[in-house]
């Protein structure tokens, strides 16, 4: 379970199949960490594979590092013995400190107007989580190189994302839960994870008075 921290005083619990990404550390820990846990899977990822991941590792662990982010975490998917065609896929979840103008219910309202009207295409709502409203923005973006943290494929590819942002209490801050995936086909699954993660969401401190 991540530690509280200063930016946002909350707790979440991330489901073991994450493998965590530890910014007290250098990129370089963490891609040898990437790498041993490349080299454990079965079957094995070719060096081409491999020096992909390493390269889209290091991308974004310099982008979220960047952003603020207090989590972030992959989800490695593939072949198994039940489905040996599978793809190589993966799911990236982050958490990160956001600014807000206005605090709790106020913030949701606001911000689930403005992200509808700057985001026509994607689907805005807003949902009661057990720590309170959250505003929740799915949308599915075209980019021109897939993020598949496994392939190196040219061709465009579609990813979705899930954003869940969670108001702080007592704060002019946000927590957003993000979930991207270029695994489009096992979405709901990916619902699930998140979903889990939000249900453990616990404010620490002032914020939970």
């Amino acid at each position: 379970m991540p530690d509280a921290t200063a930016e946002l005083p909350l707790t979440f619990s991330v489901p073991d199949a994450f493998r965590d990404i530890d910014f007290q550390v250098s990129a370089e820990v963490n891609t040898n960490r990437l790498i041993d846990n490349l080299a454990s899977l079965d079957p094995k990822p070719s060096q081409e594979q491999i020096a992909h991941a390493v390269l889209a590792q290091q991308a974004m662990y310099e982008m979220l590092a960047a952003a603020g982010a207090v989590y972030a975490g992959v989800l490695l998917s593939g072949p198994s013995e039940d489905d040996p065609h599978k793809p190589l896929s993966s799911v990236m979840l982050s958490v990160t400190a956001r600014p807000s103008e206005l605090a709790n219910e106020h913030t949701v309202r606001r911000l689930s107007r403005t992200m509808g009207a700057i985001y026509p295409e994607a689907e805005v709502g807003v949902m009661m989580l057990d720590c309170g409203p959250a505003v929740v923005v799915t949308q599915d973006t075209k980019v021109p190189r897939p993020v598949n943290l496994l392939e190196d494929d040219p061709e465009p590819t579609i990813v979705r994302q899930l954003h869940i942002f969670v108001p702080v209490p007592g704060r002019l801050a946000m927590a957003d839960f993000s979930l991207a995936t270029e695994n489009i086909d096992e979405w709901d699954d990916c619902l699930e994870l998140i979903g889990a993660v939000c249900r453990t969401i616990r404010f620490t401190g002032s914020a939970a008075a």
